[in-house]
C-alpha cells in the first residue's frame, strides 16, 4: 500500500503586485492556517516519507510549517517545477517519478491542478479544494508507476473552515 497526501498551499498575498506570482508569500491568514493544518495533521498520520513542493514561494512556505510539523528538516523538501500550476498529467508525471522505497508522499501542489487530480484519481467531485486544503489517498499498490491501475480510497479531506480552524 501506498499513501498520497495532497496539499494545496495556504492563502497567499497580493499585497505586493510588483512580485511575480511564482514570489507571492502566505498572507496573514496563510501563515495562520498553515501550522494550524500540519499539527492537525500530525497528530492523525505518520511523518510521510518524502515531501515535494511546487518551487512557488508560497508551496514552499506551506510545506515548511508541514515540515516542523513533522520534525523533520526544511532540506528534505524536494521541487518539482512541474508542479508550478501544474495539471493532472503534470502531477501524473511527478508521481510516477517517485522511488517505489517510499510508503507515503505529500505533494504542497496549487489549484486547479489539486481539484482536478483528486477527482481523476478517486472519480470524487469535489468543486473547490480550498486553500490549505489536505486529500488523503490510499493506494492499494507498491509501484507508485501503477497509481491509476490499482484501487484507491481517499481517507480525508480535510480544510481549515471545515475543521473550525480560525482562518478570521
Amino acid at each position: 500500500m501506498k499513501t498520497l497526501y495532497l496539499v494545496r498551499h495556504a492563502k497567499s498575498s497580493w499585497k505586493d503586485s510588483s512580485l511575480k506570482d511564482r514570489d507571492r508569500p502566505l498572507n496573514k491568514r496563510g501563515k495562520r492556517d498553515a501550522p494550524r493544518m500540519a499539527e492537525y495533521l500530525r497528530q492523525r498520520i505518520g511523518s510521510p516519507d518524502v515531501f515535494i513542493s511546487s518551487p512557488s514561494r508560497r508551496t514552499q512556505d506551506t510545506a515548511a510549517y508541514f515540515l516542523e510539523a513533522f520534525g523533520r528538516l526544511k532540506g528534505e523538501l524536494e521541487m518539482e517545477e512541474d508542479l508550478y500550476h501544474g495539471d493532472e498529467q503534470d502531477i501524473e508525471t511527478v508521481m510516477q517519478s517517485i522511488n517505489n522505497s517510499h510508503e507515503s508522499t505529500m505533494l504542497f501542489i496549487h489549484n486547479p491542478g489539486i481539484t482536478d487530480y483528486v477527482n481523476e484519481l478517486t472519480g470524487e467531485d469535489i468543486f473547490n479544494i480550498p486553500t490549505c486544503g489536505v486529500v488523503g489517498i490510499q493506494l492499494d499498490t507498491q509501484d507508485w508507476k501503477r497509481i491509476h491501475r490499482c484501487q484507491k480510497k481517499k481517507l480525508f479531506y480535510y480544510y481549515p473552515k471545515g475543521l473550525d480552524l480560525r482562518t478570521q
